[in-house]
This record gives C-alpha cells, structure tokens and sequence, in this order.
C-alpha cells in the first residue's frame, strides 16, 4: 500500500504544478484577422478590415472620386473622415473602421486627406489668428465621410443572430450625398437556451 501511494506521488505533484501554473499553454502567433481568430458574435478584426475594403473599393470607383480630378484641373479629392455613430448595443472601437478607412483611402493614391487630429486644428486656428481672419479655410475639405453601424437581433429555438449594417455617405460641400454604400454581416450560432 505504502508502495502505491509513493508511485502515485510524482503524478499528484504534477497536477499541483499544472494547477499552480494555470496549465496555459504557451501563445501562439497568428494572423490578426486571419482563418485562425477568434470569431465573435460581435464585431471582431477580420469584420473591419472586410467592412473597411468594401467601403473603399466601391468609393474610388465612384464617379464622384473618379471624375473629379478631370472636373478640378487635375487636383486630387480631398476628404474628411466625420463621425462614424455606433447605433448597436455593442460596445464597438469605431477607430478601428475608421482607421482602417483612412489607411485605405490615403494608400490608394486617388484622394488626399484632411488632417482631423488636434495638432491639425490647433494649427488651423492659429493660421486663422495670425492672418487676422475668423476661419482658415485652408483646411476645407471636397468631401466628407459619414457613417453609422446598427445592429439587428433575431432568434429561432435555440438559433441565435446577430446582423450588423455598417453604412458609409460620402457627402460634398453642398451637404449632397454623392456615395453611399451599405455592408452587412451576419453571425449565427446554436446556444443551450442560455442569453447571448
């Protein structure tokens, strides 16, 4: 018996160590966004960077992109990135779209963009200030990006779904939307009755 137990003895310090440790594995590097993720019901990395190309894609295409240098001579859009609203219930880093949407647009050669950060509209007023002027209209754009995400819930038994509409304007001075483009996502599982 006494034999047992001190053959048992290195197994039980093992499960001691593994239950000290936290028995984690070690990390493991993968593609952000990439077939390996994590997917969510919320809105995870791969669901910008989709929502995101789609948006400019479709955008520099558009006749409003397309012809306007030929209509301008031959000067580049330039854009400003407004508010993009989150309508869902979810928490969701809107930066991340609308970086991703920035990126995009500025590596595509197509368009210039407005700098919309601090550091560019302390610079602005204090151009304004020392030209004696009470607007600097230096920093007026062509167009400007306008958006929203909303979120739609449904549930079948124990189905459960979650569709999210990103919608992206693009508006001119004029306050006239010349684009609009909307991208939907879906996510679907199978849950025990429990909530979402």
């Amino acid at each position: 018996m006494k034999r047992q137990s001190m053959m048992a003895l290195p197994g039980l310090l093992g499960v001691a160590a593994c239950l000290l440790s936290g028995c984690a594995s070690s990390p493991t590097r993968i593609q952000a966004g990439g077939p390996t993720a994590v997917t969510t019901m919320g809105v995870d990395l791969q669901d910008f960077k989709t929502a995101a190309g789609t948006f400019v894609n479709e955008m520099l295409r558009s006749p409003a992109i397309t012809q306007f240098p030929a209509q301008n001579s031959n000067r580049l859009p330039v854009l400003s990135t407004g508010s993009v609203v989150n309508k869902s219930d979810m928490h969701i880093d809107l930066g991340q779209i609308t970086g991703r949407i920035n990126e995009d647009l500025l590596n595509s050669g197509l368009v210039e963009l407005m700098a919309n950060d601090a550091g560019a509209k302390s610079a602005n007023a204090q151009d304004a200030f020392m030209s004696d002027t009470k607007v600097n209209n230096a920093g007026d754009a062509d167009f400007y990006l306008e958006g929203e995400i909303l979120l739609l819930t449904a549930k079948d038994g124990n189905i459960k779904e979650k569709n999210y509409t990103f919608q992206l304007r693009l508006n001119n001075r004029g306050r006239r939307t010349v684009f609009q483009k909307t991208y939907d996502m879906g996510k679907q599982k199978r849950t025990g009755g429990v909530g979402w």
